[in-house]
């Protein structure tokens, strides 16, 4: 299973494994989540939550996606980026991030936080976490699948230590 790969890239027993998705739609928006609580508290961040026992990367992705906007992803998303970050309380991480194409169609109302479709175009003018933004060239621009090693300052401020080139990973 995809276990022996987390425990390969885990620095801290504190990390969490989650998974979160940048959902597009046809109109090239994003879907954010302006989040009520820690971590990134009033910051736009993709949805996504924790991965349950015995639920694959992608089961946990489509189960969150579901659980917080409504959506319901098919087999139209990919695999983009692995994170293994350490930091204060909260911001200890290993994260599966997918890229996955919805159509428009109406949200919920989320439990996490208010859901906001955001052109492409404007994601970097927003109120997006700083990390996400560091991130979002491994979503958009770039091919292939990702492993970023990511560190947090006290301070919560986040660097991207070390980036590798994946060659394939198991949904």
């Amino acid at each position: 299973m995809f276990s022996s790969f987390i425990e390969n890239i885990r620095r801290s027993n504190k990390q969490k494994v989650a998974v979160i998705s940048y959902i597009v739609n046809e109109f090239n928006e994003v879907l954010f989540l302006k989040r009520t609580k820690e971590p990134f508290k009033n910051k736009l961040v993709p949805p996504g939550g924790k991965i349950e026992k015995n639920e694959s990367p992608s089961q946990a992705m489509k189960r969150e996606i579901f659980e917080e906007t409504g959506l319901k992803i098919s087999d139209n998303y990919v695999l983009k980026v692995i994170t293994t970050e350490i930091g204060p309380e909260n911001y200890n991480w290993i994260l599966f991030i997918y890229k996955a194409f919805v159509k428009k169609q109406p949200l919920i109302s989320s439990p996490e936080g208010e859901l906001y479709w955001i052109k492409k175009e404007g994601l970097y003018l927003s109120e997006l976490s700083e990390i996400d933004k560091k991130i979002l060239p491994f979503i958009f621009d770039k091919k292939g699948l990702f492993l970023l090693y990511i560190n947090y300052d006290v301070r919560k401020n986040a660097e991207v230590l070390k980036v590798k080139i994946l060659s394939t990973f198991f949904q």
